[in-house]
């Protein structure tokens, strides 16, 4: 299998001919990590604790954001590589699981201990699932678009 042919690479083409999703996800990526790194007194306290130093300063939320956002756009781009029918298996069970943590995201920052971290702090942790969904949506809609099975 060669993959320097077009039809390969179909999902990369449509990266260039869509550049505006990929400024928005990068600006909600940027975004998220400033909501996550700025929590109010308990948060911090929170972070602190549970040692969570992924997301104690800016630049750490936003290395944890972009490279989860960026390999989650990977396997976006190389799975029709796989085929059609895998891609479209793969990323749905992706974009049901990230529905899934959104739920679970929401669910938890809405009552305990994580519903006193501030509105900030319990939206960037909403934002992160939101920001995968729509990765792995996306990628989902751009295989079913595609013609070669």
């Amino acid at each position: 299998m060669n993959y320097l042919y077009p039809e390969y690479i179909p999902v990369a083409k449509k990266m260039k001919q869509n550049p505006s999703f990929y400024f928005i996800i990068l600006v909600l990526v940027v975004v998220d990590a400033w909501l996550l790194a700025h929590p109010n007194l308990l948060g911090k306290l929170g972070v602190l604790v549970f040692k969570y130093d992924m997301i104690r300063t800016f630049p750490r939320a936003l290395a944890t954001v972009g490279i989860s956002a960026f390999v989650s756009t990977l396997v976006v781009a190389f799975m029709p590589k796989a085929g059609k029918q895998t891609a479209l298996i793969v990323l749905g069970i992706l974009t049901v699981c990230s529905i899934g943590l959104l739920i679970n995201t929401i669910m938890k920052f809405s009552s305990g201990s994580y519903a006193m971290t501030g509105a900030g702090f319990k939206t960037g942790a909403i934002l992160m699932p939101i920001i995968l969904l729509l990765i792995f949506g996306n990628g989902l809609l751009e295989t079913l678009k595609l013609k070669k099975a």
